[in-house]
């Protein structure tokens, strides 16, 4: 299967050449960044930490999240079954600290649609001493729907809520992972590189009349764009050079499993980590899902004959996975210690798209790390293009745009906050950036 999805993806490749879209097509790029060590955690001003004290550490833990009863699935307006009849693959919540003294940061990637937890945010802060905690998930529309909606057609997630017993149990899961990779941490460097593989089409068709129809299913697999094909890696090693953990970024939505799969599954993105992790032994490997919300997989398991469904996620995730292995062998590291990482964290208010008199408050995070690698952490469902404006304006070597990221407390957007609200994100990140970066001035002038 593997050799024909690839057999098409070159066909593709040459037909969009061939009119002049040479920068969809699949290819390689490799990047290094020259740095390896983190320095400090703060809100908007530096920790007063000379660079010469400052030594990494880090820290690394994972735990299964697969419900235990076989409850409603996430997503899919349309899915075919009731609730969950079985496990295909498990589901993971795992867990990075890093940390320079008493400077910490937690990066949590979890196997799950959605995930809100003003509980986690509270008690990793107050309790791990962590004051930043990115809850990442893949969007994987084969997991668990546990967090209530007010409303069908809003699809917005409130931050208090009566929990359901897998989220008790999800949140006592994911707190113990990250007091674990907290209470092991070793001396480690960091090293981030870049590779690229479209295998994502932009499911957003727009029509004569300037609106868009969504086009979910694509039996062509015509690689509709434009999408971001690039995927970063950032990678942990301890001190004899053993990467520990690998993080990577990418944007496609986790549906490569349709609405007729019935059984848990972390779908493409769990193939991926599993492949990537049978050919690095030791390493934890995690994913973080992009600016996704309008872009699908080329090659979708939608048959309703489950051995087939399943083969081709799998082959979607190895695929990536393949690449993956093969870029991370370019990542170079060094020692040199120059700035150390800074946060802010803020809430957003805005008003429902219909319902104007009902707020919205979106927490979002902003992350610099070295001055060289800028996370833009959104919760919700984002489109590729706040991803492609963040890389373009963050002007820092390594800008990531976290999507699906629950950071600093808010509800779960959905889709329906009023219009304008993404670019109004993305606006404050780029000041929260600036911020950290000491670019703002007392007066009109040059820096």
């Amino acid at each position: 299967m593997a050799r024909g999805i690839l057999k098409i993806l070159s066909h593709w490749t040459r037909r969009l050449q061939a009119w002049g879209y040479g920068k969809w097509t699949a290819r390689i790029r490799i990047d290094h960044m020259k740095t390896s060590v983190l320095a400090g955690l703060m809100a908007v001003s530096c920790i007063g930490v000379r660079a010469a004290d400052l030594q990494l550490q880090a820290g690394v833990a994972k735990v299964e999240i697969t419900p235990s009863a076989f409850g409603p699935m996430y997503g899919y307006a349309n899915r075919k079954c009731g609730p969950a009849n079985g496990k295909h693959d498990p589901l993971f919540a795992k867990a990075l600290v890093l940390a320079t003294g008493e400077a910490r940061l937690a990066i949590v990637t979890l196997d799950l649609g959605s995930i809100v937890s003003e509980n986690l945010q509270r008690d990793v802060s107050a309790k791990l001493r962590i004051p930043v905690l990115l809850l990442a998930a893949s969007h994987t529309h084969s997991g668990p729907n546990f967090l209530p909606s007010e409303g069908s057609v809003r699809g917005v997630t409130p931050l208090t809520f009566e929990p359901s017993t897998y989220q008790v149990e999800l949140e006592q899961k994911v707190f113990a992972a990250i007091e674990r990779a907290a209470s092991s941490m070793f001396p480690a460097r960091l090293g981030i590189g870049r590779g690229s593989l479209q295998l994502g089409y932009n499911r957003l068709l727009l029509r004569d009349d300037g609106r868009a129809r969504a086009l979910f299913d694509n039996l062509e697999r015509v690689p509709y764009g434009p999408v971001d094909p690039e995927f970063t890696l950032l990678r942990v090693e301890d001190g004899s050079g053993v990467t520990r953990a690998l993080v990577v970024h990418y944007a496609c939505h986790a549906v490569v499993l349709g609405p007729t799969s019935c059984k848990w599954s972390a779908d493409y993105p769990g193939a991926m980590q599993a492949k990537v992790e049978a050919g690095m032994p030791g390493t934890q490997c995690m994913f973080v899902q992009g600016g996704a919300g309008d872009i699908n997989p080329l090659f979708e398991g939608r048959t309703g004959r489950e051995e087939e469904d399943f083969a081709t996620m799998q082959t979607m995730g190895e695929l990536l996975g393949v690449e993956v292995l093969r870029s991370v062998n370019h990542i170079k590291d060094t020692s040199m210690v120059r700035y150390p990482i800074q946060y802010a964290s803020e809430v957003l208010r805005f008003s429902d798209r219909w319902e104007k008199d009902a707020p919205l408050e979106v927490g979002i995070t902003t992350v610099l790390i070295n001055r060289e690698i800028a996370i833009a952490a959104v919760p919700g469902e984002p489109m590729h293009k706040f991803q492609t404006y963040w890389k373009k304006h963050a002007d820092v070597p390594y800008p990531l745009f976290y999507g699906y990221t629950y950071s600093s407390g808010g509800v779960w957007p959905g889709y329906l906050p009023e219009v304008g609200a993404g670019e109004t994100i993305m606006q404050h990140h780029l000041i929260n950036l600036y911020r950290l970066r000491e670019m703002w001035l007392d007066k009109p002038g040059k820096p």
